[in-house]
């Protein structure tokens, strides 16, 4: 419709403008506004710019939303993936060719505000990726099965390094979740850990001695705690 300032724009940013803040308010919000607001990239303009302009100019705010997360689209062989053009794929299907897991830890390699090409390739990355974790978490429970309190628990130059790599690792993964949720940093520098505890393994093995069951278990432990952030592994699991 004609207005002053140009052409209005189609009613139905009204009824989100409206909605959010009704529900807001009841849960004690006194302008209706939110803390985080999400919803696809392509609703950037002019549907939250809309939003935004409505709710604040009924409210009398100055800031509506204070953060907008908006996740990129998931693509099927190079199209944005859609009912209409028919090349969707539901959950159901998904877990017919692959794990859950599998399924998480695609998503979790990809920033969640870019697009995302679904199909036999890029799953057959997150395969690989989760044979490494797993092969990972084998070998630190065989390390704690083989353990034995006589064991020593001195350090020497090796158990520093791999303690160094488990701490490094801990500073980059909060920086990266830090920096707008990214995963796939988070998920190099847990890959970087493994790497460093593999190495560590192996060069016990070839001197012939045993691996030191602490720092071990702790780069396991750390893993394992991230996974059940991200939903990789259930609660109740001491390791992977």
């Amino acid at each position: 419709w004609d207005s002053l300032f140009g052409p209005g724009r189609p009613g139905w940013h009204i009824e989100c403008s409206v909605m959010a803040s009704d529900v807001f308010r009841s849960l004690g919000e006194a302008t209706g506004g939110m803390d985080i607001h999400s919803g696809g990239v392509d609703l950037k303009f002019p549907h939250h710019d809309n939003e935004m302009a409505q709710a604040e100019a009924e409210s009398g705010s100055k800031q509506w939303v204070n953060y907008f997360i908006h996740s990129g689209h998931l693509h099927i062989k190079g199209f944005k993936m859609s009912k209409s053009l028919k090349n969707f794929i539901t959950i159901q299907q998904a877990l017919k060719q692959n794990t859950a897991r599998q399924i998480r830890l695609c998503f979790l390699m990809h920033k969640y505000n870019e697009p995302m090409d679904y199909g036999d390739e890029t799953m057959a990355h997150a395969v690989e990726r989760e044979k490494s974790f797993a092969n990972f978490f084998g070998n630190v429970k065989a390390v704690l099965r083989e353990a034995s309190k006589d064991d020593s628990a001195k350090w020497t130059s090796s158990e520093a390094t791999l303690g160094k790599a488990l701490e490094n690792a801990k500073s980059e993964v909060y920086k990266s979740l830090c920096d707008d949720f990214d995963t796939p940093s988070v998920l190099k520098s847990l890959q970087t850990l493994v790497d460093a505890v593999n190495i560590y393994l192996l060069s016990v093995q070839s001197s012939n001695s045993k691996p030191v069951e602490l720092i071990v278990r702790s780069a396991g432990s750390y893993i394992t705690r991230i996974f059940k952030v991200f939903g990789l592994v259930p609660e109740g699991v001491e390791i992977g």
